[in-house]
């Protein structure tokens, strides 16, 4: 590994201009193993990060639960997990939101597409920092800042119709928490048989508490008046995000509060007020229309309205399950490369861990999801094959596993890695040769080639400069593979004499296919009967 000072870096270290810094040589001096720093010379490098694409590769970058870093970094860190995604698709058992505002945008939409919002007084968007998910919260400052809401295709506040199972949720970040701050207000009005009766669900803070109100919310058969209420036993902390949950049971009349998860205070919508009695349920007015912070100073994140009820909130910023990057199939340009190592530019806080694997082979036709089995592997060291001996191939896939840490509220960061390695290139040509003619064939002599992986030598001969496609000699047509290491010598046989031939010499090594070095300089040479 690098120095723990190198891996965990600052978040400014998050930047393409700092990638681009990052050199062998300055790798080297922060100690590479002996045996590369011999070969360092020799060595290539290849900086990549999640906007590192691949030509070779049948897809780029696979991301689940994962997400690119914001501007041109490409670093990658973990989804925020607010449980929920516009657009997205839902995992079984998800409950989808009849209103959903993520507040991420300069202008607040329905991520449901349910709603139309207007937005009244100076509102804004904070930064991603003081955000508790996404790129933004809602920033209000009472009494000229507030959402006016109407529904389009409301099925939770859909009027006439008998409601079912309802949650209510959002963030909330007060500056002040004073008493009689307005979170929320909803006003209608019902029909009851000739009476026609206000109807109103509020949420407030009373005496520095969460208090919700519903007033004619939940219709009394007989026609009368309904009237139910909840406020929280935890105080609200002013500066300091909180997460609110109000649901409802319909088949009970059970109405929870919960505040970051916890119990608040329990009530049921029945004839008794208690369990087990007649159960009123929601009856929603016309022309009913919602204000979101009409009189509130401080932060809203993440509200939403769903038609379910809500079992478990997701409070964690990150999902303890965390994600997977893996990138496209890299190209290393030449068969049986050796990869040396991999380096990675990382933030891991306490108890965050990325998992890092890879897979490597001099073709990747047949590379599936799990096939070849990814081999797991530290960054910083010399990376050996199954065989134990240096890792080898052509073509190279990175998978790389991010886990935040115990409280869910930290992630670990890739910025992004280097790899290092030293292509197979082909041997170099002999330095010379020589012909000798002999009666229907010509000796060819050649000075050897000093190579590691060296296997052979490669004949080649014609009729004409420079175009090898010679046929008739007793050995074969043009090329002619000569194996051995040792080899410095080949008789052709069976050429006609007095035909002028013309003959290079290349070198090839132990790559599968092997690779073939250039042609020697070339020589020429005439059969004869008469030693020359």
């Amino acid at each position: 590994m690098f120095p723990k000072g190198l891996c965990a870096m600052t978040s400014s270290v998050f930047s393409s201009k700092a990638l681009r810094i990052a050199s062998l040589g300055a790798a080297l001096a922060l100690g590479l193993a002996p045996a590369l720093h011999a070969q360092a010379a020799a060595l290539r490098e290849l900086a990549i990060d999640a906007s590192s694409l691949s030509a070779s590769s049948p897809e780029q970058w696979r991301l689940s639960g994962v997400v690119t870093l914001p501007g041109a970094s490409g670093g990658l860190d973990l989804s925020l997990d607010p449980g929920f995604s516009p657009g997205g698709s839902a995992e079984p058992g998800t409950i989808i939101p009849d209103l959903y505002l993520s507040f991420d945008k300069p202008l607040p939409e329905d991520g449901a597409e349910r709603w139309t919002v207007k937005t009244e007084g100076p509102y804004r968007v904070s930064s991603a920092d003081e955000a508790r998910f996404g790129a933004g919260a809602g920033v209000f400052r009472a009494p000229s800042t507030k959402l006016t809401l109407n529904p389009v295709n409301s099925e939770v506040l859909k009027a006439g119709q008998l409601g079912g199972d309802f949650s209510l949720e959002f963030w909330l970040r007060p500056s002040k928490a004073e008493n009689g701050e307005i979170i929320l207000l909803w006003k209608s009005s019902q029909i009851s048989g000739k009476a026609l009766l206000a109807q109103q669900l509020t949420a407030l803070v009373q005496r520095n508490r969460m208090s919700f109100g519903f007033l004619n919310f939940f219709a009394d058969p007989s026609g009368k008046a309904t009237a139910f209420s909840l406020q929280g036993a935890s105080l609200l902390v002013p500066g300091r995000w909180a997460h609110h949950l109000l649901r409802y049971d319909s088949a009970t009349g059970l109405l929870e509060y919960l505040m970051d998860g916890k119990p608040e205070a329990v009530a049921y919508t029945t004839a008794t007020g208690r369990q087990g009695g007649s159960v009123f349920l929601p009856l929603p007015g016309s022309a009913g229309r919602l204000e979101l912070a009409p009189n509130y100073t401080g932060f809203l994140d993440e509200f939403r309205l769903s038609e379910g009820w809500i079992e478990k909130p997701k409070l964690a910023r990150y999902d303890a399950s965390g994600g997977r990057a893996v990138s496209p199939i890299y190209d290393l340009g030449a068969a049986n490369s050796v990869i040396a190592r991999i380096d990675s530019y990382t933030v891991e806080p306490a108890e965050a861990a990325i998992h890092w694997s890879y897979r490597a082979a001099d073709s990747s036709a047949a590379w599936r999801d799990e096939q070849p089995a990814w081999q797991a592997f530290k960054p910083g060291s010399v990376l050996l094959g199954p065989d134990g001996k240096q890792l080898r191939g052509r073509y190279l896939q990175i998978r790389m596993e991010l886990y935040p840490d115990a409280s869910g509220e930290r992630s670990p960061r890739i910025a992004g890695l280097r790899i290092q390695y030293e292509p197979d290139l082909p041997p170099p040509p002999p330095a010379k040769v020589l012909l000798t003619p002999v009666d229907g064939g010509i000796r060819v002599d050649w000075s050897p080639v000093v190579e590691a992986d060296l296997q052979g030598y490669v004949l080649y001969y014609g009729h004409a400069s420079r175009e090898y496609f010679g046929e008739g000699a007793l050995q074969g047509p043009s090329p002619i593979w000569v194996p051995g290491r040792n080899s410095t010598s080949f008789t052709l046989k069976g050429l006609r004499n007095g035909a002028l031939y013309f003959i290079a010499v290349a070198a090839y090594d132990g790559a599968s296919p092997p690779h073939v070095g250039e042609f020697s300089r070339e020589a020429s040479a005439r059969p004869s009967r008469v030693s020359q």
